[in-house]
């Protein structure tokens, strides 16, 4: 006997409504590896309280009235935002990350981001539909109280505080850094320093700032940028950089030492960071100095050069 063939599932794709949005996220997260569920409950959980509309970017699929596929574009300041990819054999999927690519177009985005565990698996076809392509494997490090310096450690550097208290001074210098940086190359161009600047301030819960201009014989060569997390418990090295003509002279040694050392005045337990796979000359001198590695992250972009 012939059997009539199964109709395709059809769904209507939209902007998720305020009181769906608990259901559509556990739709979401249900779909998620392990790893990946705990990563969206901890963005969920650290939700800047001054985003108006922090679920702009959820995206659904309904089918007959029930939500049966999500993707979130959680958008971030700077210019960023992170993408939390539908279940990937769900018939919407390529739609949504469509739709998904819509929207980060009109918000201008020009970093988006998927962040995963190397072994985990994404359809292809996905990262073709939301022109993803393979940015970076990113080592993430720490370093117990145990490495920090017991003393300040001397050098021929001066660390200049309040750097957030000259924003264009700053992003003169980061911009300076970029040149020739080993650290996902491929990012260099895309934002204007402002934008990266505003993007370090979210990460930043602090009101005082551990930011700090690197000086030599009376003139910029450096940027250190710091945070800290748990209630103090973690220090980030959020960002050191060297601009081009000071680097080799051992200076990169001399900031992590320093940073290092402030973060042992701050009480704190250890210190974290994520550094690009490929760098493998920062990798030395992190290793060099009692990091080891307790995480990677491949991570896919699609970038879009400022203007």
């Amino acid at each position: 006997m012939d059997y009539p063939a199964a109709m395709p599932e059809s769904y209507e794709i939209s902007t998720c409504p305020a009181h769906q949005c608990a259901d559509a996220l556990r739709v979401l997260h249900a779909g998620l590896a392990e790893d990946e569920q705990d990563g969206l409950l901890h963005a969920l959980n650290t939700i800047n309280k001054n985003d108006a509309e922090p679920f702009s970017g959820l995206l659904i699929a309904q089918s007959c009235g029930e939500i049966s596929a999500v993707i979130w574009v959680q958008i971030q300041p700077g210019r960023t935002a992170v993408v939390w990819l539908p279940q990937t054999d769900h018939p919407a999927a390529l739609d949504l990350v469509r739709a998904a690519t819509e929207f980060l177009d009109k918000r201008a985005v020009a970093l988006a981001q998927i962040l995963t565990r190397p072994e985990t698996h994404i359809d292809p076809r996905m990262l073709v539909a939301g022109d993803f392509k393979p940015l970076a494997l990113l080592n993430y490090l720490t370093v117990g109280e145990s490495h920090f310096p017991p003393v300040q450690p001397n050098g021929k550097l001066e660390f200049e505080p309040l750097a957030d208290d000259q924003p264009a001074r700053l992003a003169e210098l980061l911009l300076a850094t970029y040149e020739g940086s080993l650290d996902c190359p491929a990012l260099n161009g895309i934002r204007e320093p402002q934008d990266t600047i505003l993007g370090y301030r979210a990460q930043s819960n602090l009101t005082t700032r551990p930011w700090y201009f690197v000086r030599h014989q009376h003139q910029d060569v450096g940027v250190l940028i710091l945070d800290t997390h748990k209630e103090g418990e973690n220090w980030e090295l959020v960002y050191m950089g060297i601009v081009p003509g000071a680097r080799g002279k051992g200076f990169g040694w001399q900031i992590l030492q320093h940073a290092l050392w402030l973060a042992s005045q701050g009480g704190t337990q250890r210190m974290v960071l994520a550094v690009d796979e490929d760098n493998e000359h920062a990798l030395r001198t992190y290793r060099r100095a009692g990091f080891v590695m307790w995480d990677r992250r491949q991570v896919f972009a699609r970038l879009r050069r400022s203007k």
